[in-house]
């Protein structure tokens, strides 16, 4: 009988321990639900960072900083500036962490050829949100990107007699299962010609368990004190994960109309147009690779691949419209040796440890790599390489997010840098 007792007890200890693991520990461990299996042939592929390629290094001569003076007693105005935004009047703006449009003027050189000083000062407070992506229309209207609203506008920015207040644009768009919510609005380029707005969604999703069921939901950026978001964690989990689920949007605000023009995107970032608009060039992150979406031509509404087998993960995009006609995009980090093994598992071993990835606590969750660049292409080349230009271990520079080309020069954001990179092509 005292063995029969034992086994009743065991078998309810069992039955008990079962389901905390269901419905109290994975939920807990696994907010976002387990990894996805990824095919052979999906996974992404990185090339090797060459130590020896130090073009940006400060010591190079083509690289500068571009700091803010804080007036003694004031708070600094420029934290986080990820995306920099020029006006029809050439003045620099920047998207920061506070969600802050800030400009930029009289400019400061100092003696040592690499630091400048700006005076900064607040446009636009766009809200609670976090503004990644961003550009100035030729009517002076400002498109933001902000990872939780969605695409956001400001009509008439640069002037504060007739500035209008900061509107939603775009939250939702309507596919073949009808409306979709727009969960992480990331960057935005403008069609130089039709005045479109082409904007990316990174639609991170989650597999919430509740009696078995699945449901859809946004893996939100962490909030950081009263006024940031931690973004970068939100994307790293989703990188983890391996849920392909990011798309290519646009919005006409001539017929206020939005559109889903491409999905099935491993992290949809940054946007780049063409000076010709025949293409929008689409940073997948996790793939580690560089889209083409074709706006005409015989592959009209075709994405296929431009440019792979990077040296890190591409971040934002932008395309010259000064002459040379080449794109760019930056990497934050290279890649990373833990996922580089992971993902030359055999299946189910990679999903195993991906998910064990997973479960770590953000506190000691794997960081990204020091490592500061930006990749050259040439469009009109199929997206040939034209060379990395990089600082291999983020010695000056680091954890690169956004790039704008102005005048022959690429502008270098950043999620944490407190400063605005310049390299200098000239």
């Amino acid at each position: 009988m005292s063995n029969l007792n034992l086994n009743w007890k065991s078998l309810v200890a069992v039955i008990v321990f079962a389901v905390y693991v269901k419905h109290g520990l994975i939920p807990r461990a696994l907010p976002y639900g387990p990894a996805v299996p990824v095919a052979l042939e999906d996974r992404p592929v990185f090339s090797d960072v060459d130590l020896t390629n130090d073009s940006l290094r400060a010591h190079r001569g083509k690289l500068s900083k571009i700091y803010e003076r804080v007036p003694e007693g004031a708070e600094p105005l420029m934290k986080g500036p990820e995306t920099v935004v020029f006006g029809n009047d050439g003045t620099m703006y920047v998207l920061t962490e506070d969600g802050n449009f800030v400009s930029l003027t009289d400019f400061e050189y100092n003696d040592d050829g690499v630091t400048i000083t700006a005076k900064t000062s607040l446009v636009v407070d766009l809200g609670m949100g976090r503004p990644l992506g961003g550009k100035i229309s030729k009517d002076d209207t400002l498109y933001a990107a902000d990872t939780l609203l969605g695409l956001i506008q400001v009509k008439n920015v640069s002037d504060p007699q007739t500035r209008s207040k900061v509107q939603l644009v775009a939250s939702k768009v309507m596919t073949d299962d009808g409306w979709s919510q727009i969960l992480y609005a990331d960057d935005v380029d403008i069609g130089p010609k039709s005045g479109i707005v082409y904007f990316s969604d990174g639609k991170l999703l989650t597999f919430v368990i509740d009696n078995s069921k699945s449901t859809a939901s946004e893996i939100p950026p962490d909030r950081m004190g009263t006024s940031t978001w931690d973004t970068m964690y939100a994307s790293k989990t989703d990188f983890v994960r391996g849920e392909r689920t990011g798309r290519l949007l646009s919005y006409n605000p001539k017929s206020d109309e939005v559109k889903m023009l491409a999905t099935g995107i491993w992290f949809a970032n940054g946007i780049a147009v063409d000076q010709e608009e025949t293409f929008v060039m689409v940073s997948e992150t996790f793939s580690g690779r560089i889209l083409r979406y074709n706006l005409v031509g015989e592959k009209q509404g075709q994405i296929e691949v431009m440019t792979e087998n990077l040296p890190g993960y591409p971040d934002g995009a932008d395309c010259s419209y000064s002459g040379s006609g080449f794109c760019y995009a930056p990497f934050p980090s290279s890649a990373l040796p833990l996922m580089k093994i992971i993902f030359g598992m055999a299946h189910p071993f990679d999903i195993i440890f991906r998910t064990l990835v997973m479960m770590i606590p953000k506190a000691i969750a794997p960081d990204i790599i020091p490592y500061g660049g930006f990749v050259e292409i040439d469009p009109r080349d199929g997206g040939a390489v034209q060379r990395i230009i990089q600082d291999p271990t983020g010695k000056d520079i680091q954890t690169i997010c956004g790039v704008t080309e102005h005048e022959n020069k690429l502008y270098l954001g950043s999620l944490h840098n407190p400063f605005v990179g310049v390299y200098d092509f000239n």
